[in-house]
């Protein structure tokens, strides 16, 4: 398993838990689409309503992500933790870099992130 190179701290602790609850109802109650590709395909088609990447996304293709959330004006949110953690609180059987929330459900996910700035 892949693992961070430094120890999170509570805030991003805690913060990693609400976010993987949001994620799970978000699953449960909502519409995603998993991977780089189809982030980017929801962002240019208007149909993303948020951005979730991992920590260790590479990261020109994290600044692409961020560019193209500024533009369309949609929220962008960073999960303290690894692509291989972010695929398992998915319940997917892979890595998972990025993904695009296209309906947040009964979920406040879209609360916990921010707008980045061009």
């Amino acid at each position: 398993m892949e693992v961070l190179p430094y120890e999170l701290s509570r805030e991003e602790k805690e913060f990693r838990e609400k976010l993987a609850k949001e994620l799970q109802l978000v699953i449960n109650t909502g519409k995603l689409k998993f991977g780089f590709r189809n982030t980017v395909r929801a962002l240019q088609r208007g149909k993303a309503k948020a951005v979730v990447t991992a920590l260790n996304t590479p990261k020109e293709k994290d600044l692409y992500l961020k560019y193209l959330c500024a533009l369309a004006n949609v929220p962008y949110i960073k999960f303290p933790g690894t692509v291989k953690e972010l695929g398992e609180i998915c319940r997917r059987p892979h890595v998972i870099s990025a993904l695009a929330i296209l309906d947040p459900g009964t979920s406040e996910i879209i609360k916990l992130g921010e707008i980045p700035a061009l």
